[in-house]
């Protein structure tokens, strides 16, 4: 009889837990939806990165991302990086790209763009990596060295 018990708690306990386990969405299920529609969007190189933080290896700053954009439309870019204020620094992104490429990795649900902006002034080297969270990641440099980081969104 006490086996029989047992045998029936043990076989209620893991109904249980294989009933909760199914319907528990995995982190890949939850963001698959944002991925897809940010792997549509980077597709029709029509889309809008709002700035939210630009950091360094040390310090960070919140940036107000309705003023802190950059429009990538087809061919030709529009926007500035700004550096953190202690910095001072900046790229003028205004012009035409080139080099533009995209790849997207379905199982990881990341999705990597490089391209070049070439200004009045000078040439800028701009990488996004887009998480499977949305939040996306924007390195813009000129001459290996010397580089503006941002944490934003594409829209």
């Amino acid at each position: 009889m006490k086996k029989l018990l047992l045998l029936a708690l043990a076989f209620s306990f893991s109904t249980v837990s294989l009933t909760y386990a199914q319907s528990t969405k995995t982190q890949k299920e939850v963001f698959q939806s944002t991925y897809n529609s940010l792997k549509a969007l980077v597709k029709t190189q029509q889309y809008t990165y709002a700035g939210e933080v630009v950091y360094n290896n040390k310090n960070r700053e919140i940036l107000n991302a309705e003023e802190n954009t950059i429009k990538i439309d087809k061919r030709t870019a529009s926007g500035t990086v700004t550096s953190l204020s202690t910095e001072k620094k900046a790229f003028d992104l205004n012009g035409t790209i080139s080099d533009y490429n995209a790849s997207f990795d379905d199982a990881q649900q990341i999705i990597t763009i490089e391209f070049k902006v070439q200004s009045e002034s000078q040439t800028v080297n701009v990488f996004i990596d887009v998480r499977p969270n949305g939040n996306a990641f924007l390195t813009a440099s000129v001459g290996g060295s010397n580089s503006i980081s941002w944490t934003g969104r594409l829209k």
